[in-house]
């Protein structure tokens, strides 16, 4: 690893998933914890992704929403007179 600050953390596997880890750092010749930080950078940066398509998708689905209710206030205030 590089010479960057770095802290533990310990994590529980199942037997299976730590077998499967073993044998593909074996496999590419990689060192378990390069694998398991590039593991995580990979999982973070998928999950702030889905977190701010979510973001750009409600945004955008709240300017449609003002435009639907700008569209019928016209009629809500032709049915508040009628009552």
């Amino acid at each position: 690893m590089s010479n960057r600050e770095t802290k533990t953390v310990e994590v529980e596997l199942e037997l299976e998933v730590y077998e499967d880890i073993a044998n593909y750092c074996t496999f590419f010749d990689m060192d378990q914890e390069v694998f398991m930080n590039e593991m995580m950078q990979h999982i973070i940066k998928e999950k702030l992704n889905i977190i701010d398509t979510m973001r750009k998708g409600y945004a955008e689905m709240s300017r449609i929403n003002l435009d639907i209710c700008h569209e019928f206030e016209v009629c809500e205030k032709e049915v508040s007179t009628l009552f």
